[in-house]
């Protein structure tokens, strides 16, 4: 193949010398994206002019080609001019639309605190710290001055109650504009046209008025929430979080663990709803039906999926945008030969930066295209009857797999250049685990459904429909994460590599079709007809759909494939069936700072003791800890009312039940104490209240007792009632001749009636409670004004877990606190330099395992 010019012309030799032409509407895209680039990346005005000398010289070399089958020389001058044109049109309009601190009504807002008044535009999603909304303004008031802006920005909102879709708000708090701001975080943000990002004051927020979104967002948001709540209640986490991420498209359904294991292996596309998502699905789905209902009607029933995808999702913008770029490239084969999907994709791609230049920078939007347009380039190149309606199933699993593969290529580099990590082992993966995408997302869909009718209906259903691929994918991303080169970082890698790269899978794309290429840059007038396939007589497995490739060499025969589909099956049964431990674990969970301990008993009965205020570390702790398929937690004690100790139960009860709930008398006097009985109540989870003296007894083989010593039942001191800490639960637990004594946050002066009165609820006895504990949570993190030399010499444990957040500003735990138990030897443990911390007993003797 060579390249030579004659005049204004340049020809292709490809088995004879014909003249190259590439299509306006294309040379056209081009050179308007080339003018927005330019813009958005600050270019000089000498590249400024680079560009459109070249664009002006591959316009004169397309037209020439025109020029000799059309011999028009009126549209040869409008190409020649309309590139150059173009160029300057696209970097005008991305000037004009440029996104910046001194458009923004918030911009001179930064750390002050406002009053803002909006509405919430998307589904709150629980984060560490809080719960994380899109909010569009109405109003700002800065002390008597009220600007109206309609702004859109991002709130957290660090308490409760939880926001809801389409509520307008009234609250206090501070804004950072994005543009202004430092970090990669707020750059997303502001590439998504965030124009801040707020931290709502605890207390100061105020629903005005319900539902204030159109009617079909109401709806849409309504059906999300009904499906989401179907799923959690058919499937046990993490399952049901990652069949509400490809379904509803819900972010924070998935802990961070499993999120960072799926980014290690490039399986994280699959279980969110992206552009690459999308592409799979209206693929799949094309691929899928092609050989039972032909193209054409395939195609039709793609884009419908597409549509009531981005419906049901609602309007967050990447969706949408990815929702039409999957519409364009179902309707290229719907309409034409799949050729031309090349060009929809281009011109759609165009039009979408046309409109939104911005939106080129947008990361989301980047890989949506680089996704869409690796499908159309390289899968022709790898199968030539591609989405030709004349496949069947090995045929679908084939295409599913190579769809997969090269979807991971085209979008790789990017990731790459974003985030400096590249996951040498997402290839494999991916061709372990997107061949069961349509049974994962087409069996989560199922089960959401039927458990809007029925619940029962839905637990039984689910696992052949569901849980069984979404185990697969879990099994494949755990074990794969462990190889060399999962989520290895990649230093230097710039915009001219990703150049080089995706210039190499280009050409790389063409050179096994040369007739292909040629037809494709002949001139319309030119081209050929498309040989006719030559009837073959049919193999018995091809009227079955087994064959691989028809007329080549290799078939995939029902042996491998039934093989394949036993290993797949076995390594899920065998994980499911593993036999439970016998021994009662306790689990110390690192939730900064705060406490969370999680007890499960040989038999799988849970019992939690607060949740700290972190929901993405206590929901990952809960899916390691909690034994496999667990759904529900059996009890949970809240032991006083701070949110360090109770924040996390909105994001928990989420997506687990609670059986029974426990809590002190004195909830009432704090605000936080309030909400959560609050919500213990609108969620319908039976609440008791404990005092010195109770007992609640978890049965098994050997039951686990866990005995109340503090607070008593009486009328306590003024100075007690005002600091919640002193009201703290004190647990002592009970398994065999093993004891874990939990503190909570009482002070010194709680410790010292512990080691002195009477055992509060004792009628029998004058003697003080018994302590003795082999495992010792110690109280308020290690405040220096608890663990006194008595409590301790009292308790004398083994091992005492100090669970408080690394660098706090408390100090915690204080050195004299380390001090005092080295002194009764015990063995300091801290979860800020160990994470969680694991302890197993017998009821006899204890072992210890630690995070790190």
């Amino acid at each position: 193949m060579s390249l030579t010019s004659s005049g204004r012309s340049i020809f292709l030799r490809a088995g004879g010398w014909r003249p190259i032409y590439l299509p306006p509407l294309l040379l056209w895209t081009l050179s308007f994206v080339a003018g927005v680039t330019l813009s958005l990346t600050g270019a000089s005005l000498w590249w400024m002019l680079s560009t459109v000398g070249v664009a002006t010289l591959i316009s004169q070399a397309t037209t020439g080609a025109a020029q000799s089958n059309t011999r028009n020389r009126l549209l040869t001058l409008i190409l020649v001019l309309s590139a150059p044109t173009l160029v300057a049109v696209g970097f005008w309009r991305a000037e004009s639309t440029k996104f910046d601190a001194e458009s923004l009504a918030v911009a001179d807002l930064a750390g002050q605190s406002v009053r803002i008044e909006g509405i919430v535009q998307d589904d709150p999603q629980f984060h560490s710290g809080g719960v994380r909304a899109i909010v569009e303004l109405n109003a700002l008031q800065l002390g008597d001055e009220r600007r109206a802006t309609d702004a859109v920005v991002q709130l957290q909102f660090p308490g409760s109650p939880t926001p809801r879709t389409g509520d307008r708000l009234r609250v206090r708090g501070t804004l950072t504009p994005t543009v202004t701001g430092t970090g990669d975080y707020l750059r997303w943000l502001a590439d998504r046209r965030v124009a801040a990002a707020g931290l709502a004051v605890p207390g100061s927020v105020t629903v005005i008025e319900h539902d204030q979104l159109a009617w079909w967002q109401r709806v849409a948001a309504e059906a999300r929430s009904a499906l989401n709540t179907s799923l959690r209640d058919a499937l046990p986490p993490p399952y049901s979080g990652i069949a509400q991420g490809m379904i509803t498209g819900r972010r924070d359904s998935i802990d961070s663990d499993l999120r960072s294991t799926l980014n290690d292996t490039s399986l994280s596309h699959l279980i969110v709803i992206s552009g690459s998502n999308l592409t799979l699905l209206t693929v799949i789905v094309m691929s899928a039906f092609g050989w039972l209902l032909g193209r054409r009607p395939a195609a039709a029933l793609a884009i419908i999926a597409a549509l009531a995808y981005g419906a049901l999702v609602g309007p967050d913008p990447p969706v949408q945008r990815a929702m039409w770029m999957a519409v364009v490239f179902a309707t290229a084969h719907l309409l034409g030969r799949g050729t031309s999907g090349l060009y929809a994709v281009i011109a759609t791609a165009g039009l979408m930066i046309g409109l939104e230049p911005h939106i080129l920078l947008d990361i989301s939007f980047q890989l949506t295209v680089a996704g869409t347009l690796g499908i159309v380039i390289l899968m022709p190149s790898l199968a030539g009857d591609f989405l030709s309606g004349q496949r069947g199933i090995a045929g679908t699993i084939r295409d599913t797999a190579l769809i997969t593969m090269v979807a991971s290529l085209a979008t790789m580099p990017l990731i790459v250049l974003h985030f400096d990590r590249a996951a040498l082992t997402g290839i494999p993966a991916n061709l372990l685990a997107a061949p069961i995408f349509g049974w994962m997302l087409l069996g989560s869909a199922g089960t959401a459904i039927v458990g809007l009718v029925s619940e029962s209906a839905a637990s039984v259903l689910s696992w052949p429909l569901a849980w069984m691929p979404l185990r697969w994918l879990v099994i494949v991303a755990e074990q794969l994460a462990l190889l060399p080169g999962a989520g290895a970082s990649v230093q230097g890698f710039g915009h001219l590599h990703l150049l080089l790269i995706y210039g190499a899978i280009f050409l790389a794309a063409l050179r096994p079709h040369r007739e292909r290429v040629a037809r494709w840059f002949r001139a319309p007038q030119t081209r050929r007809a498309r040989p006719t396939r030559e009837r073959t007589v049919a193999h018995p497995l091809r009227k079955i759909g087994l064959e691989l490739i028809p007329g080549a060499r290799s078939h995939i025969t029902p042996a491998i494939l039934t093989g394949i589909a036993s290993a797949a099956a076995g390594a899920i049964l065998l994980s499911a069936c593993s036999s439970d431990p016998d021994q009662l674990e306790v689990h110390f969970i690192d939730v900064g700072q705060g406490d969370a301990a999680l007890i499960v008993t040989p038999e799988g009965r849970s019992i939690l003791i607060d949740t700290g205020e972190r929901p993405d570390a206590m929901l990952s702790a809960l899916r390691t800890h909690l034994p496999e398929s667990a759904d529900a937690i059996d009890v949970l004690v809240i032991t006083h009312p701070q949110s360090d100790h109770g924040e996390a139960l909105w994001a928990i009860t989420d997506f687990y039940e609670i059986k029974q709930a426990y809590v002190n008398g004195h909830f009432q006097f704090t605000g936080i104490g309030r909400r959560i009985e609050a919500h213990l109540k609108e969620e319908g989870i039976g609440r008791s209240v404990l005092s010195a003296g109770d007992q609640i007894v978890i049965p098994g083989e050997t039951p686990l007792y866990l005995d109340l010593l503090w607070p008593p039942d009486r009328v306590l001191p003024d100075h007690y009632l005002a600091d919640p800490n002193a009201t703290s639960l004190v647990i002592r637990a009970r398994y065999g001749n093993a004891a874990f004594l939990f503190t909570g946050d009482i002070n010194a002066e709680q410790e010292l009636d512990l080691v002195r009165l009477p055992c509060p609820g004792s009628t029998h006895s004058t003697l003080p409670c018994e302590l003795r504990a082999d495992v010792l949570k110690v109280a308020h993190q290690g405040s220096r004004y608890s663990s006194t030399s008595l409590l301790l010499e009292r308790v004398r444990p083994t091992f005492a877990v100090l669970s408080a957040g690394a660098n706090n500003p408390h100090g915690h735990p204080h050195e004299s606190v380390l001090a005092s138990l080295e002194r009764v030897s015990a063995t300091s443990l801290l979860t800020a330099e160990r994470g969680d911390i694991s302890i197993a007993t017998d009821g006899r003797s204890i072992a210890v395992i630690t995070e790190r």
